[in-house]
């Protein structure tokens, strides 16, 4: 059936409700599709503007490097919690008010940010802002499956991940660029945030509702949603995206101190133009690989992971600023084809009627990355010093790294003996 004319969207309140998409034309879900992928990016860009700036709070309120760990710590527990608790609340009551409260808690998030007097309020900031990722991410992937044709699936899937690195990318540079040439480090960068965050809102306001059923949502725990069909290869995915995020957790939380102790680089814009990189390599990476098979992706981006962090741990051992941006890049290239391959993964595996607490899931364990070995590697370098706590933390990005390559392979051995087995039956 041919659609002649799509509707006029209406802003939510107007008397009428939002468009689905089966009353949208094809056109119109093409525009709201990256319409969405910017409101992703922005709400992401937020999550990462502290990241240069903790150098800062850390020399004003006199805070140790374990504070600092756990303030961001807060942030990933509050994004696990909220992928938990309302991992289906968009499969109940539709993408559109969960990615409005989404952008309403980040906005809450900024202005405490903002009127921060001490670490308790940047940590109460830092959950809020977690919360604004939880509801977020999930979601949004979601809605970018449903809004993209059937045969642009792995675009969906490409478009999410780069969106959600040029986010987080674009954070810790633009935090760091005005925090070294701006005035008041600590709040300006907030304030022009607010700006993009409004505009965020009225982006929102064009796009149609995919959710057409749609009742109360339940905040509970309804399980992690690992989909029967395929669950070793979500298991697979879910490591590897644990292992991606956790070095990105590393860079995010304790890069910027590592480079101004460490290597000694005290600039504010260095700092943050560092992770910016990792990130910019990442998103570069997922659009030069976007037209290969997603676990071809992801086995080279474990394997490339591993040298990573041998440069990584070389950098520090040997206190050249040299080796560490090569770390970097080669992380970077590796967190993106860890991060595309995952997501696409587990985005085909997840079925369609669970697709947000499946995707929700997923994201569990991107972010739990986020914390545990974070937090491990901020208590290890206070008790042992910056170059050893690294290195035990890269031996287990490791051997996590080798478990994931081991489950698909074990997958695949999987997949090849029933296809013998059905054509020996089909033989006979």
């Amino acid at each position: 059936m041919t659609i002649m004319h799509a509707p006029r969207l209406e802003p939510a309140g107007a008397g009428t409700s939002p468009p689905t998409r089966g009353q949208t034309g094809p056109a119109l879900r093409r525009v709201a599709f990256w319409l969405l992928a910017l409101v992703l990016t922005s709400t992401m860009l937020g999550t990462t503007l502290p990241t240069p700036l903790y150098v800062i709070y850390q020399a004003r309120w006199h805070l140790s490097a374990v504070v600092i760990t756990v303030t961001f710590a807060v942030y990933a527990a509050a994004v696990i919690t909220t992928l938990l608790l309302a991992g289906r609340s968009s499969d109940q009551a539709g993408r559109r008010p969960v990615l409005a409260a989404a952008l309403g808690a980040s906005a809450l998030s900024t202005v405490v940010f903002i009127l921060a007097p001490d670490v308790g309020a940047l940590i109460a900031a830092r959950i809020v802002s977690g919360l604004s990722a939880g509801l977020m991410t999930g979601t949004a992937t979601a809605m970018l499956t449903e809004l993209a044709p059937v045969a642009g699936r792995a675009r969906a899937s490409l478009v999410a991940t780069t969106a959600n690195m040029a986010g987080l990318g674009l954070g810790p540079l633009i935090a760091g660029l005005l925090a070294q040439y701006a005035p008041h480090p600590t709040t300006l960068v907030f304030e022009v945030y607010l700006a993009v965050l409004a505009v965020a809102g009225l982006l929102l306001l064009r796009i149609p509702e995919t959710v057409p059923a749609r009742t109360r949502p339940a905040l509970r725990f309804a399980g992690l949603g690992i989909p029967e069909r395929g669950r070793g290869e979500f298991i697979a995915a879910g490591v590897a995206g644990f292992a991606a995020f956790a070095l990105l957790g590393l860079f995010s939380s304790l890069v910027p101190g590592f480079i101004a102790g460490q290597l000694h680089q005290g600039s504010h814009a260095v700092q943050g133009a560092v992770v910016f990189l990792l990130l910019a390599v990442g998103a570069v990476t997922q659009v030069a690989l976007s037209r290969l098979r997603g676990r071809r992706v992801m086995l080279a981006g474990l394997s490339l992971f591993l040298a990573a962090l041998g440069l990584i741990v070389a950098a520090l051992a040997l206190s050249v600023m040299a080796v560490f941006l090569a770390g970097t890049v080669v992380g970077g290239v590796a967190v993106g084809a860890i991060f595309l391959g995952s997501l696409q993964t587990a985005n085909r595996v997840a079925p369609a009627n669970r697709r947000g607490q499946a995707i929700s899931a997923f994201f569990v364990a991107c972010y739990a990355g986020l914390i545990i070995p974070v937090v491990g590697v901020g208590v290890l370098s206070g008790l042992t010093g910056t170059f050893p706590a690294v290195l035990i933390f890269s031996i287990l990005l490791a051997a996590l790294c080798l478990f994931s390559i081991g489950r698909f392979a074990r997958v695949d051995a999987v997949r090849i003996d029933t296809v013998r087995i059905d054509t020996v039956r089909g033989v006979r």
